[in-house]
């Protein structure tokens, strides 16, 4: 892509901030440092990356999904709509899931297309960007924020999520204060930094209690109905099953809740259910779901508005953003008789 921004810094003797302020004509930046930046980015070539063709133009948010089929989802892109929409700006969707080949969303020749487009950054959700792409996209100007990470980032980019270990703690110590002692956990993919954190909270809330956790009771690969259902119905068919289920999101819960229907196990006389995420379908689950509330909402609308600061200052943030969670009773759980 020849020269980048981040050699013209270099070369300049300044951050990427500075270097970007400075030839987008922006203030925090003294004559003599903008005009040395100037010289040295003439002096290299540098072509800065289209922007808006206008004044009028409206900048450009793409947001990613890797897939989009749960309300989690859906209640994430609400909130990012109308962040855009308050800061006057487009945001486009897209999915990973269901790519065209050649076309894979993600892919270096995708990333170039939306750096040759202009779009002001890119907000990915619950998926999985290389390293080596975080750095290409902001050696390019182009700002990445992450919202439930699915697997740990080694380059600083802002991550906006909850207080997942918090959420997990408190949906344990609930069950455990109605006296549930049999508690499994169902978790969601291996590598999911927000699985793996509410997992810790489970484990911590039971070591807290000093209740030991039965390995055969924490199960679950993915964030899908199916998964808690294929989960459950293997710790139910134990010899000595859990009377008490914490799933890793509702999506999962809405799995357990099936699989104790299958077996004709009444919820929660016989066991009691708890979800994460709170999403708009959990209190119409059979019976409403007690789940562990996440702001999902508010981390759309600050994925949003910290994107937009990234896209003016590239050095603004470089740390996470965790909202605080909730935890919601409802009628799926109930003190151990």
């Amino acid at each position: 892509m020849g020269i980048r921004l981040q050699d013209v810094a270099t070369a300049a003797g300044v951050s990427m901030s500075t270097a970007s302020k400075a030839l987008n004509d922006r203030g925090d930046v003294s004559e003599s440092v903008r005009r040395r930046i100037a010289e040295t980015a003439e002096s290299m070539g540098y072509a800065p990356r289209p922007r808006s063709q206008s004044s009028n133009a409206r900048k450009r948010v793409v947001i990613v999904f890797d897939h989009f089929n749960s309300p989690y989802a859906a209640t994430v892109l609400n909130g990012a709509i109308r962040a855009a929409k308050r800061s006057g700006v487009d945001l486009v969707n897209t999915c990973i899931e269901g790519d065209a080949l050649g076309h894979d969303v993600l892919s270096m020749a995708w990333l170039r297309e939306q750096v040759k487009n202009g779009v002001a950054g890119l907000i990915l959700v619950t998926t999985f960007l290389e390293d080596s792409k975080v750095r290409w996209c902001r050696n390019h100007e182009l700002p990445v924020v992450l919202i439930d990470p699915s697997a740990p980032n080694g380059e600083h980019t802002v991550s906006i999520g909850a207080t997942n270990w918090q959420g997990g703690k408190q949906a344990t110590d609930h069950l455990l204060v109605l006296g549930h002692r049999r508690i499994g956990f169902v978790s969601g993919p291996r590598n999911s930094v927000p699985a793996g954190e509410r997992l810790q909270g489970f484990r911590t809330a039971m070591q807290e209690a000093t209740v030991p956790v039965d390995e055969s009771l924490v199960a679950g690969n993915n964030f899908t109905p199916e998964s808690g259902r294929e989960a459950a119905l293997k710790m139910l068919h134990l010899k000595n099953p859990p009377t008490a289920i914490f799933a890793v999101s509702d999506d999962v819960a809405l799995g357990v809740l099936r699989a104790a229907e299958e077996l004709g196990i009444s919820i929660p006389q016989s066991l009691s259910v708890v979800g994460f995420d709170d999403a708009a379908a959990a209190s119409w689950m059979s019976p409403p779901l007690t789940t562990v509330r996440q702001p999902l909402e508010s981390m759309g609308q600050i994925a949003v508005e910290r994107l937009l600061a990234l896209a003016d200052d590239p050095d603004r943030f470089a740390h996470p953003f965790q909202l605080e969670t909730k935890l919601v009773v409802r009628e799926s759980t109930a003190r151990l008789m």
